[in-house]
């Protein structure tokens, strides 16, 4: 049996593929506008990240039993080749999970089942392996270990044997390959997904929400506390009702589109918050506090809406984009 089969370099090849797809898929749930319906589903959500570990751990162990030398010991040799079939049986289901998650249907190709059926036979259920109405007693032929594959001997139906020779390099490359094709019909539902989200989105600019006055509508503001006394604490406090009803335009906005990150939505609460003090304090509410306290907090109504600014025009860049 020769040692690599000529396969080693298509597999890494399609390891790097595969690390791509995944790191896409990681990119899509890690997403704000995703995440949090995600989120919501706790269950899913631990089925979807559990699966896309495993994925990765098995391609690593993969990886690592092409690369590293094959022990001498006969101890250890089995454990290479039980770690390595247990690790393509684990790959299998959870990329059938990780798809199940998204709601696609990951398909059992007759090759998968074969090297599911291998697995069980070598090291799953050896001893009294049932399969098609046959019991097997299988013997991994031990002068044949290597780091390429090994020989399995079955026995059933009183005395018949059949040898089967198992090229661990083969089983590695067919599977992955279907395991590239499943990650890649994942990969473009997700991407669907968010062009058409995106679309949805694309022409509601968030910036348009900040009218091109608000800056003076600020100042306006100040103008009132500067001044707080008759019409200009009234006007004063129309201006800042502006501000805050565009405010509540800006978060509903997000919040709608999924955007709404709990960073994001910190900074609005406090910028609400110092809304709100000045709202208490041209209505003349909140005796506590003094024109010093107000002009501190107008000086961070007025500085801090540049940061709210700019998250917007991040936000409609995003989906410029991508569309």
């Amino acid at each position: 049996m020769p040692e690599s089969n000529g396969r080693t370099d298509s597999i890494n090849e399609m390891m790097k593929r595969i690390g791509d797809l995944e790191e896409s898929v990681r990119k899509y749930i890690n997403t704000t506008r995703y995440q949090n319906d995600l989120l919501s589903d706790s269950d899913n959500w631990n089925q979807i990240c559990s699966s896309l570990d495993t994925i990765g751990d098995t391609l690593y162990s993969q990886q690592d039993y092409l690369d590293e030398e094959y022990p001498a010991s006969v101890g250890l040799k089995y454990i290479f080749t039980y770690g390595l079939l247990q690790s393509l049986f684990i790959q299998q289901d959870a990329m059938n999970h990780l798809s199940e998650a998204f709601g696609i249907k990951f398909e059992l190709t007759d090759r998968l089942k074969e090297i599911r059926s291998l697995r069980n036979a070598s090291i799953g259920h050896p001893t009294k392996n049932k399969t098609k109405g046959s019991t097997y007693y299988n013997y991994i032929s031990r002068i044949t270990l290597s780091k390429a594959g090994f020989t399995l001997m079955r026995s059933y139906d009183q005395g018949s044997n059949e040898f089967v020779d198992v090229d661990l390099y083969s089983l590695i490359h067919d599977q992955l390959k279907d395991i590239e094709a499943s990650y890649k019909l994942l990969d473009e539902k997700l991407k669907e997904a968010d062009r058409v989200h995106r679309e949805k989105y694309k022409d509601n600019l968030l910036v348009d929400i900040f009218h091109s006055s608000i800056s003076y509508t600020i100042s306006k503001v100040a103008e009132g506390i500067h001044s707080l006394h008759g019409s200009n604490a009234v006007f004063a406090l129309s201006m800042l009702n502006s501000i805050q009803e565009t405010y509540q335009r800006f978060e509903s906005s997000l919040s709608e589109r999924g955007d709404l990150n709990e960073y994001i939505k910190y900074d609005l609460d406090e910028y609400n918050h110092a809304l709100n003090k000045l709202e208490s304090y041209l209505k003349g509410d909140d005796s506590s506090m003094s024109d010093a306290d107000a002009r501190i907090y107008h000086f961070y109504v007025r500085e801090q809406h540049n940061h709210f600014e700019q998250i917007a025009k991040e936000i409609d860049d995003d989906y410029q984009e991508k569309v």
